[in-house]
């Protein structure tokens, strides 16, 4: 065999030592496996959360007439509460879904921290800054059970808002993998609190700065609560297990 006969085989081998092995078969089975994953639409979940959350309070302002002192309280208090109860509403659930600009995932911080301002804001604002029309306002006898009675009926409609708006929520988050699931459930939760405190702003006819700050403002930090619990539940729960 001539020299370059003997270099070619040489190069041939050299070649043949510093390629890298073909993929395994274990790889090439989980290729097979594969299927195209629709892109994730931030501004298409949050209608879904936002719609989830609606549901209870459309029907009950459809279903239910406006509280009787409603025209009896100062027009510019009414619409100031309003918007607090909205803002409340809106600004927390878009930090719970949507990204900061540049990001493609939500920021659980600034979620958790709006979160908890929404919920202190809020009640504060029911218990320094509620307004009554004297004889018009229904004020509820100053008793402990009278007290609880009232209460329970604003936060028990608070959690029907709030139930679907995590579910939901956790249905359009569960293929992320997002550290801080607990302060995304938060923001959730207390936005759907807002928009309870926003229907019933218009539908409650119950005065009285204690049940509207802690019944109304505390359907907020109740809906919190339950979707810093509930979100990471309910997300864990539909991914797979890992194999043993």
């Amino acid at each position: 065999m001539t020299d370059s006969g003997d270099n070619d085989l040489a190069s041939l081998r050299l070649l043949q030592a510093t390629m890298a092995p073909g993929p395994s078969a274990d790889l090439m089975a989980a290729v097979e496996d594969m299927r195209p994953v629709r892109p994730r639409v931030p501004l298409r979940s949050l209608l879904i959360v936002a719609a989830a959350a609606a549901v209870f309070p459309v029907v009950a302002m459809a279903l239910y007439p406006l509280r009787r002192d409603l025209g009896a309280l100062p027009k510019l208090w009414v619409g100031a509460v309003g918007a607090l109860w909205l803002a409340g509403f809106l600004i927390p659930l878009a930090f719970a879904i949507l990204p900061p600009a540049g990001q493609v995932l939500p920021n659980s911080a600034r979620a958790g921290r709006s979160a908890v301002l929404a919920g202190i804001t809020l009640v504060l604002v029911g218990l320094l800054f509620t307004v009554d029309a004297p004889g018009v306002t229904l004020l509820p006898p100053a008793t402990w059970s009278a007290f609880v009675h009232f209460w329970w009926h604003c936060v028990s409609f608070s959690l029907k808002v709030s139930i679907p708006a995590v579910v939901a929520a956790a249905f359009v988050l569960r293929r992320l993998k997002i550290a801080g699931l607990a302060r995304l459930g938060a923001a959730v939760g207390a936005a759907a609190g807002a928009l309870s405190g926003l229907a019933l702003h218009g539908l409650c006819p119950i005065g009285g700065a204690a049940h509207v700050g802690l019944a109304h403002g505390g359907g907020v930090v109740i809906g919190g609560l339950l979707g810093a619990l509930w979100l990471p539940l309910l997300i864990g729960l539909t991914q797979p297990r890992g194999r043993g």
